[in-house]
């Protein structure tokens, strides 16, 4: 009922260009607007064709072909190298029915953190300018400055100078950042090969909740999407048995396929669904809670909607506290890099002037 179906046709071969996220959530909210004023999904897409320019236009044909071979939309959109996620969001909102919605609220979730990510950037762009402006000064401070520096102090007190000592160790050290910020990133990618890729969704899921701030935003992630596509299933008339099923053969994430399975494998002992996801630690802890509540009452579909809006806001809320704690943070580098500079011309000077 619920299998998953692979490309068919002659149009196999053919390779979709990559799309930039913000084109990909726009493309979405197009699609379940048009839908909503009821269009079929080829008409709207062929709507939309209209107004793309020729490469994004060849795409959409190309899609436009693997629907009419029988494909599943989710699985276009998986051929038009999409996101991940919003791909998953598709899936399910073809198993219960809400596709335009599903749709518009897939592409406005992706639209903001493409503009949260662009607005990041933009944060960071002007101190990281700065920050290199900087430390290429300390580099020629200590190629230049420096040396004239240990020449005099030498000359005049052989047994050396506290300040000038400090202002070359100091030096130094910056000098072996770039060495040290390389050989982190070279590790890291080396654990990542060799190590991390090759563990379970669920061991990689627990190391990356261990993450210092990080791991905080992907638990809230994990909890407002398993909540919105579970409500959506329910609210589509499927049972919890059947929804798990379907988030065990997606295959859209892994993560979500293997918590699923192992939510099925404890149903059939008799657990509750609550008790079960509150010995999860994947989740936030109040999603078993509501879970709990919903199942008791008899609305479970529409508690976890309502929960799912709620982690969502929380969560624009924590991207936009960090965003507002970004660019002051590095200012502040680039000050106290500024200051040292200052301080690395300015103390060997006076030291100089009370050895007279």
């Amino acid at each position: 009922m619920y299998r998953k179906k692979s490309f068919t046709g002659g149009c196999m071969n053919m390779k979709a260009s990559k799309w930039p996220v913000r084109e990909q959530a726009g493309f979405l909210i197009e699609l379940g607007e048009l839908l909503e004023l009821g269009y079929s999904l080829s008409h709207a897409l062929s709507f939309v064709q209209l107004n793309k320019n020729r490469k994004r236009a060849g795409d959409i044909e190309y899609a436009l072909k693997l629907l009419k071979d029988g494909n599943p939309f989710y699985s276009v959109l998986e051929a038009l190298k999409f996101q991940k996620n919003m791909t998953s969001f598709v899936f399910f909102a073809e198993q219960h029915g809400m596709l335009s919605e599903s749709l518009k609220e897939s592409g406005n979730f992706w639209l903001k953190r493409s503009a949260e990510a662009e607005k990041m950037k933009k944060l960071a762009l002007y101190p990281l300018f700065l920050l290199v402006f900087v430390t290429l000064v300390f580099y020629g401070f200590d190629s230049l400055l420096l040396p004239k520096f240990e020449t005099l102090f030498t000359s005049m007190n052989p047994s050396g100078n506290t300040y000038l000592m400090m202002i070359s160790s100091f030096s130094h050290f910056l000098k072996k950042l770039p060495l040290v910020f390389s050989l982190l990133l070279l590790s890291t990618g080396l654990i990542y090969l060799l190590w991390f890729r090759k563990l379970g969704p669920l061991q990689q899921m627990s190391i990356k909740l261990k993450i210092p701030i990080a791991g905080r935003f992907i638990r809230i992630f994990n909890t407002q999407f398993f909540a919105s596509q579970l409500s959506g299933l329910l609210a589509g008339g499927l049972s919890i048995n059947e929804c798990f099923y379907l988030f065990s053969v997606s295959g859209q994430q892994p993560f979500y396929q293997r918590v699923s399975e192992n939510i099925q494998n404890e149903l059939t002992k008799g657990r509750s669904l609550g008790s079960i996801l509150s010995m999860m630690p994947y989740f936030e802890k109040n999603l078993a809670s509501i879970t709990a509540s919903g199942q008791k009452y008899g609305k479970l579909d529409q508690e976890l909607a309502y929960y799912s809006k709620k982690l969502l806001a929380l969560l624009e809320e924590r991207i936009e506290s960090c965003l507002n704690v970004v660019q002051p943070a590095l200012f502040a580098i680039v000050g106290i890099l500024i200051i040292s500079i200052y301080m690395a011309v300015l103390l060997p000077m006076y030291s100089l002037l009370n050895s007279l």
